[in-house]
């Protein structure tokens, strides 16, 4: 049986299971203090009470306080509680068990934000610290006598960016898209299941020059709509579907090859600048009702404008967590020399 700790609070506590023995007595410590604290002490069973418990918790608190280490910045259930908190536009605090080795786009989301470093140090260092923090973002405590005042300015949670680069961010880094030669695997392709985690991956290669010709795959775990985003060195933003490459929007669960089988245009050819393409995969339980396809066919994909990126944050605002997922990833171009 849950217990009544999954009450609505003013601060969320978001952790990874294998550091539940160092969170605990951290929560304990602030409920002493008089801070109202939204912990899940005891794993919630079942997907959709989890979504559901989750997101009423979220949606509740002033601050989420993530608890920075390896497993956490891993963690599935970390990154949709970051990404709920983020739809919600809730204040960040990170606090830091233990100096941790961040992945990429991890390391990315919380570039220049403030930390509360716990490690090693005795509560007498730290938890004035995360109080102090907390009555910066409106949450009451009772421990303000209890401990001297800290020299220095107060660390200061600070909203989650929720946008383009705040949305690339919390996207899942993976390999289930990835651009492959053109002449390795055929356009509009799919597979009825997904590899394995010990099946091999074709032409993994995250390396093209200039003028080479690609097709994109994609693995999807389950049916859903496709919103496939691209920005290159230039930083132009394109739109790859729905567009003249992928005029069809829905995804089938498996692989999918891109250009799509009915498209006009064979594949993609890298044209412009050296350096770095981001593709970001947003796949959705609903269409998000964008028309963003092309009017005129000689323009293979829409370029967004900040107007058309702030319409798809919207959208994505007034989704649950559970009802989307993001996945991204990213190939160099180098000079065709």
């Amino acid at each position: 049986m849950q217990p009544a700790a999954t009450a609505p609070a003013e601060v969320f506590i978001s952790y990874a299971r294998a550091d539940q023995a160092r969170v605990v007595p951290i929560a304990d410590r602030l409920a002493a203090a008089g801070v109202s604290v939204w912990l899940d002490r005891n794993k919630i069973e079942g997907a959709a009470r989890w979504a559901e418990e989750i997101v009423r918790g979220i949606r509740a608190c002033k601050v989420l306080l993530l608890m920075c280490s390896d497993a956490a910045m891993r963690s599935w259930a970390v990154k949709q509680e970051i990404q709920v908190a983020g739809e919600r536009q809730k204040a960040l605090l990170p606090v830091v068990l233990q100096q941790a080795s961040y992945p990429e786009q991890v390391e990315f989301f919380l570039a220049g934000r403030q930390w509360v470093e716990v490690t090693d140090r005795p509560a007498e260092q730290w938890l004035p610290q995360i109080l102090r923090a907390l009555e910066q973002a409106g949450v009451k405590h009772s421990g303000a006598a209890t401990f001297p005042a800290l020299p220095g300015p107060a660390v200061e949670p600070l909203p989650l960016d929720w946008s383009l680069p705040g949305l690339r961010a919390l996207a899942r880094f993976t390999d289930q898209i990835w651009p492959v030669p053109a002449d390795r695997v055929p356009r509009g392709a799919t597979r009825s299941l997904v590899r394995g985690l010990g099946a091999p991956q074709e032409d993994v290669a995250h390396g093209y020059r200039l003028r080479s010709r690609l097709r994109l795959a994609i693995e999807s775990e389950q049916d859903g709509h496709l919103l496939l985003l691209d920005e290159g060195p230039e930083g132009t933003l394109y739109c790859l579907c729905p567009s003249h490459f992928a005029p069809d929007t829905d995804l089938p669960r498996g692989r999918s090859v891109f250009p799509q089988a009915r498209s006009r245009y064979d594949s993609f050819v890298l044209t412009g600048q050296p350096g770095r393409e981001q593709l970001l995969a947003i796949i959705t339980d609903q269409p998000l009702g964008l028309d963003w396809m092309p009017g005129d066919p000689k323009v293979p994909a829409r370029v967004l404008a900040p107007p058309d990126v702030e319409a798809l944050l919207t959208r994505l605002r007034a989704l649950e967590g559970d009802r989307w997922t993001a996945l991204a990833t990213y190939f160099d171009v180098v000079s065709g020399a």
